[in-house]
């Protein structure tokens, strides 16, 4: 019994921060966020940069890549070459929620987030 309350706290511990980590938005998610969040029409040069190490990270999933390549293409609008993609995204059950509100925010995006966008991207930002 003195082990199990011994031990105890330590679990509790490492309970806590898996539960923590697992609620975390990925390094991919945060960067392209943080890039919608200042975005003005297009991604500038140091965005770019951004986006192209979010492509070419082995980290990133193939649904962030997805996004992060539709935001690298963004000139005031998305590309309708990426449209279908991002919808498909929507809809997509396996598909994590962080990456269908970025995928959603670049579906209505017009120069720049609205305001309620906005609100979601600093969640996941952070």
């Amino acid at each position: 019994m003195r082990y199990l309350l011994r031990i105890l706290p330590a679990v509790l511990i490492a309970v806590s921060v898996t539960a923590t980590l697992a609620a975390a938005e990925t390094k991919a998610v945060q960067t392209m966020a943080g890039i919608l969040l200042k975005l003005n029409h297009f991604p500038g040069d140091a965005e770019k940069t951004a986006l192209q190490g979010v492509i070419d990270d082995k980290a990133t999933t193939k649904d962030e890549r997805t996004v992060a390549q539709a935001l690298l293409n963004v000139q005031h609008t998305i590309k309708d070459a990426d449209k279908e993609k991002l919808e498909a995204l929507t809809k997509d059950k396996d598909a994590s929620e962080s990456v269908k509100t970025l995928a959603t925010v670049l579906l209505s995006l017009k120069h720049t987030p609205s305001d309620t966008d906005k609100e979601k991207l600093k969640k996941l930002a952070s």
